[in-house]
């Protein structure tokens, strides 16, 4: 009987061991902060969406999301979206396939602001903003890469240029209908996700998308953020929800509150909070699974 009871202990352990671990696995805080550190680099300048390391950030994003298995959306063959101005860096979008009609849009903008002129630090990192959001997008994508099982909805990961000066990217890409907006079921947009208070991440627009709030509140049982709901309903129209919301699309925001560090050559990677971005952009996939009807193998 002992030796049934110090089994029966072991297999628990090693099952509770192994989902703790892969939880860990599927999106780690490492991998954020590498991506950001990299993002928020004095090499890349900002990331302003009019430069050419604007580009040179697309075409990383576009590479990570390449080597983790992702293709272009439907009757593209690159995962460049250009918007109509060829100054600006692209909107870059890439998918995993599901068996259905509809998406799941999970989105961030990955500019941010070009240089001062003076001073002795000049360069607007963007480490939170939004580096951090776009760092979730690519932990994201290599976890969908992953992904054991068929999906109803194909998942769709979108970074947006032009975000800093007034939504260019997202209001291109939806108002010119490169996915029909008929066609897209949810968006969870991710902009500034690794500052403030420990383990808690705001979500703006849940009264208006209840399936959307229904898998996040799912998802959230595993994950165990603090989550602070609808405290701040004007921030729907401050990032790149907002053009999709405008047509109808059920969309939700999560981020931080502003910090002293927001729009400012201070915000660095080592000031993020990597477990935070983490475990938020775990928050958003599992929800995007659930609503893309994910069924595991």
């Amino acid at each position: 009987m002992r030796k049934l009871l110090l089994f029966s202990f072991c297999l628990l352990f090693m099952s509770c061991s192994s989902k703790s671990t892969s939880q860990v696995e599927i999106i780690s805080s490492e991998n954020i902060y590498s991506n950001v550190e990299w993002l928020a680099s004095d090499e890349l300048q900002g990331r302003h969406y009019r430069s050419k390391e604007g580009r040179i950030a697309a075409k990383y994003i576009a590479t990570k999301w390449s080597d983790a298995g992702l293709t272009p959306i439907p009757g593209k063959t690159s995962m460049y979206i250009p918007t109509d101005d060829m100054r600006e860096s692209p909107n870059v979008a890439a998918m995993l396939k599901g068996n259905g009609k509809q998406f799941i849009l999970l989105t961030a903008h990955y500019d941010h602001l070009k240089p001062k002129t003076t001073g002795k630090d000049k360069i607007y990192n963007g480490a939170d903003d939004n580096a951090s959001g776009t760092a979730a997008l690519i932990a994201i994508a290599e976890a969908l890469g992953k992904l054991q099982g068929t999906l109803d909805a194909s998942i769709v990961v979108v970074a947006f240029t032009g975000e800093e000066d007034g939504l260019r990217g997202s209001k291109h890409f939806a108002r010119s209908q490169v996915i029909p907006t008929y066609k897209i079921k949810a968006l969870i947009n991710l902009d500034m996700i690794s500052r403030g208070e420990p383990n808690t991440i705001f979500i703006e627009g849940m009264p208006d998308a209840p399936r959307i709030a229904l898998a996040i509140s799912k998802a959230n049982h595993e994950v165990g953020l603090s989550i602070i709901k609808n405290k701040h309903p004007d921030w729907m129209t401050r990032s790149d929800q907002w053009p999709f919301v405008e047509l109808g699309v059920p969309a939700i925001f999560l981020s931080v509150e502003d910090h002293v560090d927001y729009h400012k050559t201070s915000d660095h990677a080592e000031k993020i909070m990597p477990e935070l971005a983490a475990k938020t952009a775990l928050l958003a996939y599992k929800a995007a699974l659930d609503l893309a009807g994910h069924v595991p193998y």
